[in-house]
């Protein structure tokens, strides 16, 4: 199907017949044609220019879109990638202070066990100091004694012979 521009429309003649139409009035017609076509063809070209427009900038709107849709998933994945990295760590420091926990928990109730063996061992030679100093109390005592005796045993003679030099 061939287009008819306004230009031909203007330029357009029609053969002569008796009888026929009106030229004059089927030229102002047609010349009223050819400028509503114009009118119409230069608006049609407007708005393709336009609708042209439109579409670079929608999409140029889109890829803005997709763009910040991309960074948004991005930002996402960042999120959950330090999210999880943060719970590990975390996990991580508290397997530690867990860690840490039960041997500082172990070494205190081994140190404690050790105290405990010391005092009991303290307690044994105490015992046993108490024991050889009951022994030497004792040993002392009995010492007095048989010294307090022997010095008893002593003294009778000593008076009695010192009352016989005494005497004669």
């Amino acid at each position: 199907m061939s287009k008819i521009t306004p230009l031909e429309i203007h330029n357009r003649t029609f053969t002569r017949k008796w009888r026929g139409l009106d030229a004059v009035e089927v030229e102002s017609f047609l010349a009223l044609i050819a400028e509503e076509m114009e009118d119409s063809t230069r608006a049609r070209s407007e708005l393709e220019s336009r609708l042209r427009a439109l579409e670079a900038e929608n999409a140029e709107h889109r890829e803005r879109e997709r763009t910040l849709r991309d960074t948004l998933l991005s930002a996402q994945r960042a999120s959950e990638d330090i999210r999880g990295a943060a719970r590990k760590e975390a996990e991580l420091i508290v397997q530690q202070a867990e860690d840490s926990s039960e041997r500082l928990t172990h070494h205190a109730l081994q140190r404690s066990a050790e105290i405990e063996k010391a005092i009991e061992d303290l307690k044994l030679q105490r015992a046993h100091f108490r024991l050889q100093v009951e022994k030497l109390i004792e040993l002392v005592t009995q010492t007095l004694e048989i010294d307090r005796r022997e010095d008893e045993k002593d003294r009778p003679l000593s008076y009695l012979t010192t009352k016989k030099v005494d005497s004669q």
